[in-house]
Formats: structure tokens, sequence, C-alpha cells
């Protein structure tokens, strides 16, 4: 069950319902406003406005710099206002820039209003209403100072005077010390228009020593001497006379027969605005409860009781007198008939005006366009026999910016002498079990429905018939006026509606069991086993509408609906598509005239009995009956006639129609004329309670939106099968949805380029800019298997692209969509020789994404501490489609490399964590020997069909961190003693030695270049030295005199026959320290060697003591004994040379 609403009923949504305001700005938010006179008007004059999105937001609290800008539009003017500028920052919180600066600084410096003791004056805090008062009674002239405004109990005084000149009317609930919203900003600078304004005839100030003495005349009212007063003929001045001279109130009557206020601003009118009654009531009144409640003491006569019923005289027929104890019943007052008296004690005539409220249905909104206000279409007569206007049509116009839901029950008023709707508002609703229901059918006041526990009195325009047809414990939604009556009742009903084409005992059945053939609101055909025996049972026969609901035992349980409404071979009926009026050529009890909405559910057959479903009169198809003449044997002037059958669950209002055409050639499906399915974006199956079927982007209308398929959707009449209507891709010419909304028929596009208008398709694009034109190609893929109408177009002005990507996703696209593209699939329409619409589906290429060409740019070596960067620069080989979506750098030390294998780098290369950029900053903290740095570059491109990701890599050249390097000139003194002494330095020079990385110079022998003839280093020479940096360059280093034996003595090479072979020799000789070898080769084994010993001259050193050469089956090899390379070798002989000292 569902939870009951609780019910707030106030008079100001009376005063909404009934408020007549032609003319008025109409903001989208006016059933919100409480005080619609005081905000037309207010509006109207430009003081205060709505917002840029149509609305007004009459309930936002108004701030302190707002009200400063009302007051000077007041004064001032709207024009003249909006041109105040503040020179200096009136308050220090309100600079220059400030928006309201101008208007705060103009009412400050008139004395109308003043800021805090701590000098700001917070424009954007709240403000009270004894605050804003104060401002009004500023600018009508009373003076704060003499008035009290002032000091600690300023507000007393402040509203003692706004109440007394009426500032406050029309607010009974006024609490000076809440904020105030706009629309209560609005209703008090209302008032203030209609205020007469005052002013002081002097005012002294004398000064007796210490003392001072404020002198005054009494306050006055300005006066007005002008002869056509605009708001009040009292020779007094209101401030409107003064400030908007243009502005006029006068007296005039409503579309009710209502006195009222007329405003009108120049020559254009605000408003027309009924005024207070005198009475109110909306019930049942009798002539002696008015007599009473207007505390008459005399009868007032027939003769001078008017009487207006719907803005209708209606005195003839309803000529009453107000007497005392009368219980002459006043009209039509009954249960929600608004009845106001107006009692004029001059002339002692008395006027009373009823309007009565009915209840409706939105069939449709329409927004405003440059030529037309926006307005809502009304169905007038929601409920069979209920009660509508007299002079109402089915279906009324109503100009309004509010927004309504289409199917909205709304409760509207209805102007007879002005043959027009005056309101419209959205009915209350209430939900819930019905535990009772009085119905007295002579006495509709009393009767009512009890709904969980709750009783509502029936309204007077609730339809007879409902209360009738309600049954207890069953649920309903009620719908109540705004008084609280009941005005119509809707049954909670099975939602699955049903037409039987053959039932047993049918005429042209031939089943012989409980069974029946239905067409379903779906357009599917089922014929169903039945849950009970109908042919006896007689409750429901051939061409019934049925509701229905299967059973456990998997068997139809059908309901007949309360009238199945019907038309056979109608020579006059029309569906016309989004019009909510329908023609049937019915009569009796089936409506020539019913009406529909975007809920109401068509079944139309077609010539080969099948049926196309639609929701929503905007989706329905035309179906009109008429002469046709039909070419072919024997047939001229053939009558096509139209069979219909429907039920209407509320008043005229269909909800479902069965419509069986003589021809197809009586519908027109214009509406749904284009549907475009993106295949890429079709769901899995979904299952829920409306059916099974697959989600689409779909491009409907001109909108991109989502649409659902039917898993056994018909395409041209056929069904395909699951996997098919998932698959679907491409263009349609219409299509038919079920009441759930689901896609269950589609049609393919016509092709036939004879026409004026077709469809075509191919693979690949291009457009030409300087013609305006497009090109499809005639290329071919799996989806395009045969393309259609290809070449070159020429594009329309208002043609419209749409753009769907590899995923389905569609967008709005436009001319420039169409790009040069061999794989992409275009769909377009031709009409008039040009294209209307296009869609571009991007394709993947069909192979995989390639490679990117990367290069690293930036390395060199580098010392401890300085700055290297490294770059990885790509080349795209797709710079279209592809994009670089990651890097990787990588390194390996010397001598390890990989080159630009990614797969190697990957797997061998140690990784860099952290450095995913494009460019790496190698860290020079301390030195590197050598190191090779990778970056493997990621690239993605979503445009092929195989694998969209590819990797490429590059490698450094090698990188070394060394230390800094210094140059040192050190001076070597060569000595026989170690000392500098006479006689014992035998030679000198200066040697350029380098620094790395410290503060130390070493010099070793190796750097000595020029020892002295004859000497040779000391076996204690004092080397390495070394020198600080900065301190003393020089090194004194030992030497001895040479021996005449200055040549090491290499004894004979052994062959050693270790591996098996034999006959391999060497020989040797000596050049300066290096040893050159010559070996003889024999028929030597691997493993075998040749031996010789090493002596170092006398006096002198030898690196090594012994030469070893090995053979290793291919040379021979040093295995010992210094460093060898190979000087030469013949394949005879092998010469070599090795440095021993």
């Amino acid at each position: 069950m569902k939870k009951f609403l609780s019910l707030v009923l106030a008079l100001v949504m009376t005063m909404s319902l009934v408020t007549v305001s032609a003319g008025a700005k109409d903001f989208s938010d006016d059933g919100s406003i409480t005080y619609k006179e005081a905000v037309d008007v207010i509006s109207g004059i430009g003081v205060v406005d709505g917002y840029s999105g149509g609305d007004f937001r009459p309930d936002d609290v108004l701030t302190r710099g707002a009200a400063a800008k009302i007051i000077c539009n007041l004064i001032l003017g709207p024009t003249t206002a909006s041109a105040l500028a503040a020179s200096t920052a009136p308050f220090k919180d309100v600079p220059v820039t400030n928006t309201f600066a101008g208007y705060i600084t103009y009412c400050s410096q008139q004395g109308i209003i003043s800021g805090y003791a701590d000098g700001t004056f917070r424009p954007t805090g709240t403000l009270s209403g004894n605050a804003f008062m104060k401002m009004l009674l500023g600018a009508l002239g009373y003076d704060s100072s003499i008035e009290g405004y002032t000091g600690p109990n300023w507000q007393v005084s402040v509203i003692k005077q706004a109440s007394g000149i009426g500032l406050d009317d029309g607010n009974d609930e006024f609490v000076g010390s809440k904020a105030v919203t706009r629309q209560e900003a609005a209703l008090y600078a209302f008032n203030m228009l209609q205020a007469t304004m005052v002013e002081y005839d002097q005012q002294n100030t004398i000064v007796v020593g210490d003392i001072t003495i404020n002198t005054t005349s009494s306050r006055k009212d300005v006066v007005n001497n002008d002869k056509n007063e605009s708001i009040s003929e009292d020779n007094k001045m209101q401030f409107a006379e003064r400030y908007f001279d243009d502005l006029k109130l006068s007296d005039g009557d409503d579309a009710f027969g209502r006195p009222s206020n007329v405003w009108t601003l120049k020559s254009d009118e605000i408003g027309t605005y009924a005024k207070d009654a005198d009475a109110t009531y909306t019930a049942k009144v009798e002539a002696g409860d008015i007599y009473k409640d207007l505390g008459l003491s005399d009868t007032v006569d027939k003769t001078d009781v008017t009487v207006f019923i719907d803005g209708a005289d209606k005195t003839d027929d309803n000529a009453l007198a107000i007497r005392k104890g009368s219980d002459t019943k006043v009209g039509d007052s009954a249960n929600g008939v608004l009845t106001e008296v107006y009692y004029d004690d001059d002339k002692g005539d008395i006027t009373i005006t009823q309007v009565k409220t009915y209840i409706g249905e939105i069939s449709k909104s329409v927004e405003a366009t440059d030529k037309r206000d926006a307005y809502v279409e009304v169905i007038t007569t929601v409920d069979s026999n209920g009660n509508k206007p007299a002079g109402a049509s089915g279906s009324e116009k109503f100009e309004t910016a509010e927004k309504f839901d289409d199917e909205a029950k709304v409760l509207y008023t209805f102007s007879e002498s002005e043959d027009e709707i005056q309101s419209v508002v959205l009915a209350e609703e209430a939900t819930g079990t019905v535990s009772k229901v009085v119905n007295k059918t002579n006495d509709q006041d009393n009767s009512s429905v009890t709904v969980n526990d709750t009783e509502y009195k029936a309204s007077a325009t609730m339809a007879s018939s409902l209360l009738s047809a309600i049954s207890v414990d069953l649920d309903y939604t009620i719908y109540l006026d705004t008084y609280g009556y009941v005005i119509s009742v809707s049954e909670e009903d099975y939602s699955d509606y049903a037409l039987v084409l053959e039932i047993e005992g049918s005429k042209d059945t031939g089943f012989k069991t409980d069974r029946a053939k239905l067409v379903l609101t779906d357009g599917s055909v089922k014929t169903v086993d039945l849950s009970k025996d109908y042919k006896n049972d007689k409750s429901i026969d051939q061409y019934d509408i049925v509701t229905y609901k299967v059973d456990e035992d998997n068997e139809y349980v059908l309901k007949e609906v309360k009238l199945t409404q019907s038309v056979t071979n109608s020579a006059t009926f029309d569906l016309e598509n989004d019009v909510a009026r329908i023609t049937t050529g019915g009569s009796s009890n089936s409506k020539n005239t019913v009406y529909a909405n975007s809920k109401t559910m068509f079944v139309v057959r077609d010539d080969s009995k099948d049926y196309t479903a639609y929701t929503g009169v905007k989706n329905a198809p035309s179906v009109k009956a008429q002469d046709l003449s039909i070419g072919g044997s024997g047939i001229d002037n053939a009558k096509e006639q139209v069979s219909a059958y429907w039920y209407c669950k509320s008043g005229d209002i269909v909800t479902a129609m069965f419509i069986i055409p003589g021809s197809d050639a009586l519908v027109t499906d214009e509406n749904n004329n284009m549907l475009f399915l993106a295949g890429e974006s079709a769901t899995d199956i979904i299952h829920d309670r409306t059916g099974d079927y697959y989600e689409y982007q779909a491009v409907v209308d001109n909108e991109v939106k989502t649409v659902k398929v039917d898993w056994t959707v018909k395409l041209d009449g056929t069904p395909l099968s699951h996997a098919q209507a998932g698959a679907l891709n491409g263009l349609f010419s219409r299509y038919s949805v079920d009441k759930d909304g689901i896609i269950t028929s589609l049609y393919t596009y016509d092709t036939t380029n004879t026409n004026n208008k077709f469809a075509g398709y191919g693979v690949g694009t291009d457009r030409n800019s300087a013609d305006y034109t497009v090109t499809v190609l005639n290329g071919t893929d799996s989806v395009i298997t045969s393309a259609k109408n290809t070449g070159i177009w020429t594009v329309d002005d208002d043609a419209k692209f749409f753009e769907i990507d590899e995923d389905g996703n569609v967008e709005t696209g436009t001319y420039g969509s169409v790009t040069k593209d061999d794989d992409d699939r275009a769909y377009f329409v031709i009409e008039n020789g040009m294209v209307i619409y296009m869609f571009v589906e991007e394709v993947n290429s069909k192979d995989d994404a390639q490679a990117a060409k990367v290069e690293i740019t930036g390395e060199k070596d580098v010392t401890i501490g300085a700055s290297l960067t490294l770059t990885a620069n790509v080349t795209l080989k797709d710079p279209k489609y592809d994009r670089v979506t990651g890097y990787q750098w990588y390194y390996t030390d010397s001598p390890a490399n990989y080159g630009s294998s990614v797969a190697d780098i990957e797997k061998h290369a140690t990784k860099i964590p952290g450095a995913t950029s494009a460019t790496y900053t190698v860290d020079t903290s301390a030195a590197l020997a050598g190191r090779y740095f990778y970056c493997v570059v990621e690239t993605y491109n979503d445009k092929v069909d195989g694998k969209d990701t590819a990797k490429s890599a590059d490698m450094s050249s090698l990188v070394k961190v060394t230390e800094a390097v210094q140059t040192v000139n050190v001076a070597v003194y060569y000595s026989t003693d170690g000392t500098k002494d006479a006689g014992k330095v035998v030679g000198t020079e200066v040697l350029s030695v380098t620094a790395q990385g410290g503060v130390l110079v070493t010099v070793s022998s190796s750097d000595l270049k020029n020892i002295p003839v004859g000497y040779k280093l000391a076996s204690v020479s004092g080397l390495p030295a070394y020198v600080t940096v900065g301190d003393k360059a020089e090194v004194i280093v030992t030497v001895e005199a040479k021996s005449n034996d200055t040549k090491p003595v290499i004894g004979s090479f052994t062959f050693n026959n270790v591996g098996g072979g034999s006959g391999a020799s060497a020989s040797s000789s000596i050049s300066g320290t290096d040893i050159n070898v010559t070996v003889t080769p024999g028929s030597e084994a691997e493993n075998d060697t040749l031996t010789a010993t090493v002596t170092a001259p006398t006096g002198g050193t030898c690196d090594v003591s012994e030469i070893v050469l090995t053979y290793d089956g291919a040379d021979w090899q040093i295995t010992s004994g210094g460093t060898i390379k190979t000087i030469a070798e013949d394949g005879t002989s092998a010469q070599y040379t090795v440095t021993v000292a």
C-alpha cells in the first residue's frame, strides 16, 4: 500500500487558483507567489524584477544592499537609479566596486538608511521587517529623529507608524524581527506606492548654554492639487503619484465579475486583481448567513443583488433578497465553490460572485518562442459524466510559464464571459485504501469517501458516478481541490491491457476450450490459456478490452474494463499526431470526441494484420478515414473507413486504443521518422518488469538519448533473433514503442534515389569545405556490406551531424566532423538533393597499433654534482590517432647493454621507480664508471581492430660521472739524497698533474717525463708523492745512477707437452720495456704451454719472473707474465709484445 500523503491546504492556494492578472509578467514560479498583485505591480514598474531564468524566487531573503536598490528604484525610478555610483566608499565594508555601493550611498545621504556603530553597513546581511519598514517610512518623508526611529526602542515607533498607514496590509502574520523575503518586500513597497507622503512645516534647533532644544511643527500630509490623481482622489500625494505618475489604479471587474483593482502603466495593463471580499465561503451558503456575516440591519432587496457564476451574470436565474434568517440557497454555492460577497454600503447593493473549481489534465506543455508565449493544453473533462464549464471545449489552452508534467491532474477555473481558462494549479492527491463511501445522490454536499481513516467531502464538481463506482477495501488515488474536497478518484488497476480478438464462444473462434486470442498493447498477438470458462460466464466477449495478469499456472486472468467504446467502419475517424483531440465517429456510449495524452497506448493494424504499438500522442501516427482514389482493376473512389476500440479510465482521456484502418494508405507515421542506433553501444540483455531488451545509444528526433530495443524486435515486420536484436547498427526510417517505451518495430530507410527523400550509406568519408560538400566512398565492411547512394553530395545549411565513436558513444557534431578517412562509416539522408542528416561512425583500422620512434638526447659525461637531464623524443607513426600513454626509464651498468629491445630492457635492466615522464634527471651525487639509460614508451591507438597498444625504446650512449678535475703545476726536483741541498739536485722539471674530486694531487712515476740521463729512480724514490692543492707545489724524487746492464734477460722458451702436442717453439727479443715474442707453431694441442724465465737487469727490476703462453686450441694466449697482445699472426708464426717492466 502506498504511503498516505498528508495535505496542507492553505488560503494561499486558494488565492493562487482564482487570482487573475491579465497582462502581468508571467513568472515560472507564479504558483509560489502569495502576493501576486504586489509582485506584478512592483515588477511591472521595474522596482523588483525576476531572474534571468524566468523565476521570481518569492521566498528568497532580501539583503540590506538589495533593499537599498529597491528604495532607489522607488524614489528615482529604475533608469536613473541604475546610473548611481559611489565616488568613495560609503561604509568601510562597502567599496566603490560593490554592486550596491551607489544605492547605499544615495540612501545614506538622504537619511533613509544608516549603518552600524562599528562603521559597517553589512550589505549582504539580512534585513528585518522593522528595518525595511524604517527605510520605506524614510522614503515617504518621515524624519527618524523626530519620529523616534532612533535609540533603543526605535522598532516600536516604526511598527506603530507602519501599521498605522497600512504598510503591512496583506500580511496578517507580520513579525518585525524576521528577515524580509523578496515577495514580502514587494508587498510592503506596493503598499507604500499607495501611502500618503508627509512633510514638516519647520524644524529649528535652539542652543541655550549647555541645553539644546529642538522645536518643530506637527507633521502633515503632502497635498496633491493635480486634477487627475492616479492612485487616490483625496487631494493627497501618494508616493506613486509623485514618483510613478504613469502608474494608474482604477476600479473595474475581473473575469469573474468581482470588483477589482486595475493597474496600468502608461497604456499597458499590468493586471486586474479582485479586491478583498466582505464575506467568503467555500461550501453551501444561505441568504441569512450573508445577512448575519455582513452585519446588516435591513434587508437588501433582490433588485440590489447581482449574482455571477463563473463570470457569467446569472442574476435572473438566482435572484434573491438578503434578509435575516433566510434559508434561500445562494446561487450554486456548494462544496468547493468559492462564493465571495461584496457589499457597497454607499449604494446599498451587493455583488455575489461564485467561482467553481474543475479537475483537468495536462495533455501537453509548449515552450515559449519569439512569436508566442508558453502555454499548456488542458483536457477539461477527466471523468466520465464529470462537470466541465459551460462553453469550454474538451481541450483548452492556458498561457503560463509554469512547468507541468504531461498527464498531471490540475485544478482550473474558467470564465464564461471571457470564454477561457483563468488559472491552473496542480491538484493535491492522496493514495490509500477506501474504508467507507457515503453517496447521497441528491445531496452531494454530504457525500464523502474515507481514505486511510480520513473522511473527505465530495466537491460539487466531482462526477457523481465516481462515488457509486468506488469499492471499499481497494486502493484508490483521490484528488482534492484547494479547499480539501474530493474532486476526482482513480482506482489502482492492472496496468496491462489487451483487445480480445477471439475467445471461446465468440462467433469467429475455433476454440473449444478456455482459450483466447489477444492483441496486447506492445503490438504482439498471443493465444493464451484462460483461468476460467468465459463462454458460460458471458462477462467478456470478442472485441472487448480487458486488463489481465498471469497466474501461477501461466493462465491469463482477464478483467473487463468498465466500458469498451468502439466504432465500426467509421467514415469520420481522425487521429492526428501530437494533437490530443481524437474524432471517432462514435455515438451514445462511444464518445465521438475523446482525448489522448503522452501515456495513451495506441495499437494500429496494417494490411498484413500485424500490429504496431505506440505510446503517447506525440509518437502516434496520423490515422484518418477519407475518400481515396486507388488505381487498379475495378477499384475507384473506394470509401476507406476505420474501426477502433478504446478504453477511457478517466473521463474522456483514452488509456488504450486499438485501431484497424481499412488500408495502410490511411496511416501516416511521420513522427517517428528517423532513428539511428549505434551498434557498438548495445548492452547485454536487460531483464526487468517492463520486459527483455537491449539499450542503445541513439539519435531520436535530433536528440542523443538512450533507447530500449525489444530482444524480439521486428524489422520490417519480421521478428529478429535475440542476437540480431542486440547487433543493430545504422539508420531506420521509423519505429514503434510499447507502453513502457521499448521499441518493438523498426523499419529500414528507403534508399530509392528517385524519391525526394532517401537514405544512403558507405565506408570512407571526406569533405570539400570550399564547395560545402561531403564525399561518401563506395567502400564496404562487415557492417555495411553493400554501399548505397555514395558519391559527392551538397550539404544543406541546416544539416544535422552526429559523431559515433568506436564504443558507440554518440555526440552532436558539425560539418567539421566529416574528415578524410577511408575506414569511417557514413549514414546520411538526402532531401531535395542535399544532405540533411549525416552520421559519421568511427571505425578501427584493420591492424595493430604501431610502435613510435624513440630517441634519447641529452646524454654526456659530467662531473659529480653537475646537472644531467635525458629526454625521450617520440615520433608517432599515426599522429592523428596515436597518443603516448606512458614512459618508463631503466638503466644498466657497463658493459651490459640491450639497445632498443623492449623485451630485454624490461626483463634485465633495472627499472627506475617514479621515472615515468618524457625526461629523466640523472643522479650525479656519486661517481658512475659507466651507465646506459633506456626509456620504454607506450602508445595507444583506439582506431585499430587489433592490439591497440605498442611499446618502443631507445638506449642512451654511455654516461659517466667523474670527480671534478683540477690541473696543478708541480715542480719536480731530482735529488740523489732526497734533499734540495747544493750538489744533490741533478735535474728538475715542471709537471701538469690533474686532481679529481679532492684537494690532494698525486704524483707517481708514470707522471715523470724527464728523468735525468744516466739516472733511474732509486728503490726508495719518494713516489708516489702527494701535494695539497693551494700549498707549495713541489716534489723531491730520489734517483740513482744507472748500471751498464739495462735490459732484462729472457731465457729460452721450453715447450711443455701438456695437451699431447709437439713441435711448437718461441724466441724473444728486447725493445725498451717490451719483450717481443715470436711463436712458431708445430702440432700443438690444447693446453700445451711455452715457458721462459725473465731475469731483471743489473740494478733494475722486472714486473714478471717468467712468461707462460698456453695454447687454447686456436691461438697461443698469455696466461701469466704481463699483458700480451697479438701483433701479427700468419698461420705459421705469431708475434707478441709483452710489457714486463
